[in-house]
């Protein structure tokens, strides 16, 4: 019975340690859904490609505009629904509205909309 208890003493501090260790770290929310390569067909501005890596980077491509920048995005936190997204070339860092499903990003700041079909 002490082997038992010492065990799971062992166990619980394990556990414990782990806890206080996690809630040190950053808090960063990554949203898997965004990672990939993006499609925005505008009828005003032409066709745009966005790519967001896993790594906090991106790139913004018009393929009828000749623009192309790299640049970086972060998410707020799972429950904001905004994200930062600052591309050279950009004046400053652009924070949008923003919803992902697997197939559709949707992107809204005050001055621009971006629908985009996953690739």
């Amino acid at each position: 019975m002490k082997v038992f208890t010492r065990v799971i003493a062992v166990l619980m501090l394990v556990a414990m340690v782990a806890c206080v260790m996690a809630a040190c770290g950053e808090k960063s929310y990554k949203d898997t859904r965004i990672i990939g390569t993006w499609k925005q067909t505008d009828d005003v501005d032409g066709n745009w490609i966005w790519t967001f890596e896993d790594n906090g980077k991106c790139k913004l491509v018009g393929e009828t505009t000749g623009f192309s920048g790299e640049g970086t995005y972060r998410i707020e936190d799972e429950t904001s629904g905004k994200i930062h997204i600052n591309i050279e070339g950009w004046e400053k860092e652009k924070i949008f509205s923003y919803t992902c499903t697997e197939k559709v990003l949707d992107l809204e700041e005050a001055y621009s909309s971006y629908y985009c079909i996953k690739q």
